[in-house]
């Protein structure tokens, strides 16, 4: 049977409920619009009043020259946004000695994700012997992820396993958990994140990938952040685990990074991370638990392993 006809009138009705929805989320929007504008109405006066009416225009070419780097040719109003970022993260750093919230102009941006692939290609991953295989991780990023995701068939043939994250300074903690994923069995916790407004804990989500009868990491004082995080994950949740080397750097915080217009982009602490087991490492770091720092670390690794 076809469809039902509409009269005229039921043709009516059915637009003019169409047309009040649309109305209503529009008012809606404006409402939320008008409100937003009302919450920041001193900065965009300011910012208004400054970039378009300062007389001074030589002292504000200065000062974009001295934050952003650039010429922004009388672009006060385009680039003020970036100024104020630049501006306010700069003061944090002076207060709280924070190195780690800034703004990337795009040209230090662009540099950054070039060097972070570049670190990343150095990771490797080769067999020491018939019972153990090595895997040097460089950093924590997309790249490094999709390494480790490419080299599975070479990781799973092993009993044995090191893991080298000497000079590994972090990165990614997305591609960490990722990597964490497949060590851990479901449902382990590898971090909790504590934000200002919640705590977010993060947990193998796959079934366990590999499995090892003995886990030997490698670390040094260069170990930091993302690499402490796959560290206490896996000591924290697995028995076969042992730290070699030296105390690693003792980075508890956590950073995010947003992409802005014009290139830009804004990074910013926003955590305090713990180990599944609840410990927080920030300034002590993990001690090994047989420190060395000979350069035949590998070797004195793997005949640990095969005691």
């Amino acid at each position: 049977m076809g469809k039902k006809m509409l009269t005229a009138d039921e043709m009516l009705k059915k637009w003019k409920r169409r047309f009040f929805i649309l109305l209503s989320i529009f008012a809606v929007f404006l409402a939320l619009a008008g409100f937003y504008t009302y919450l920041n109405y001193d900065y965009l006066v300011f910012k208004h009043f400054i970039s378009q009416h300062y007389i001074y225009t030589n002292t504000l070419d200065q000062l974009y020259k001295k934050q952003l780097k650039r010429d922004v040719k009388g672009k006060y109003y385009t680039y003020f946004d970036d100024l104020v970022i630049s501006s306010v993260t700069e003061k944090i750093r002076e207060i709280n000695n924070d190195k780690y919230t800034y703004l990337y102009i795009p040209e230090q941006y662009e540099r950054y994700k070039q060097e972070e692939k570049a670190e990343a290609d150095r990771s490797e991953v080769k067999a020491l012997n018939g019972n153990t295989v090595y895997l040097r991780l460089t950093n924590f990023s997309k790249y490094t992820k999709d390494f480790v995701a490419k080299n599975l068939k070479t990781l799973e043939k092993y009993p044995n396993i090191i893991i080298d994250l000497r000079d590994n300074r972090g990165g990614d903690v997305d591609a960490m958990n990722k990597i964490a994923d497949l060590f851990l069995p479901r449902g382990n916790v590898i971090t909790t994140d504590k934000l200002r407004l919640l705590d977010w804990v993060s947990k193998a989500r796959k079934k366990q990938v590999l499995k090892y009868r003995k886990i030997a990491i490698l670390q040094n004082k260069d170990s930091a952040s993302a690499s402490e995080c796959l560290i206490g994950a896996l000591k924290d949740n697995l028995d076969n685990v042992v730290l070699i080397g030296e105390p690693t750097f003792g980075k508890g915080i956590g950073q995010y990074t947003i992409d802005l217009k014009k290139g830009f982009a804004v990074k910013a602490t926003v955590m305090l991370w713990y180990t599944p087991k609840g410990y927080n490492i920030h300034g002590k770091g993990f001690a090994p638990d047989i420190p060395y720092q000979g350069d035949d670390i590998v070797d004195f690794a793997l005949a640990e392993l095969m005691k």
